[in-house]
């Protein structure tokens, strides 16, 4: 399972590499891609991500899905049109779309989520469209996989091994981590 995460400076650290070193150790593979095609990306608590690809080199065939961390980072780079276009590919090839905190409204407003179940932070309900808050740390619908915010890392995860790889697979990766 490959991944591509989508980064600005402004993201949320712990959401973006707390949950990739996570599925990391779950054997995900996940790759970090500068929006603004920088060299490296500075989080929000300055935490530098130094080893970025640049988006404009991104082929959504290459990956199984999207991942876009919370953050400041997040109500910047829902604007952009390319990061709105990159996310409709991944939509429309049928790829997994995973969201925390305000990354879920990158989907939300491109009209994507429509009639689809999700958490995101607080507050953020109205750049959602008609997608359906349910009030739980995550949530996943169909290829779906939305969080709270950055406590809810863990839920996260979970949620995403559980869906993508099964109760078994998440039993096990649990055990490894003494959690």
């Amino acid at each position: 399972m490959r991944l591509a995460c989508l980064l600005a400076d402004g993201f949320e650290d712990i959401e973006a590499l707390g949950t990739s070193a996570l599925l990391r150790r779950a054997g995900f593979e996940v790759d970090f891609f500068s929006v603004y095609n920088d060299k490296y990306v500075e989080g929000s608590y300055k935490t530098i991500v130094a080893k970025v690809n640049k988006m404009k080199k991104l082929i959504v065939d290459d990956y199984d899905g999207i991942f876009i961390p919370g953050g400041k980072a997040a109500f910047i780079i829902r604007e952009i049109e390319t990061v709105r276009q990159i996310v409709k590919d991944f939509n429309d090839k049928n790829k997994w779309m995973l969201s925390i905190c305000a990354g879920p409204t990158v989907f939300g407003l491109t009209g994507i989520m429509d009639g689809v179940k999700y958490i995101s932070f607080p507050g953020t309900e109205r750049e959602m469209g008609k997608a359906i808050r349910v009030e739980q740390k995550a949530v996943s619908d169909g290829k779906f996989i939305t969080a709270k915010s950055a406590g809810a890392i863990y839920d996260f995860v979970f949620e995403i091994i559980k869906t993508i790889n099964g109760e078994k697979a998440l039993e096990e990766f649990k055990d490894k981590l003494y959690f």
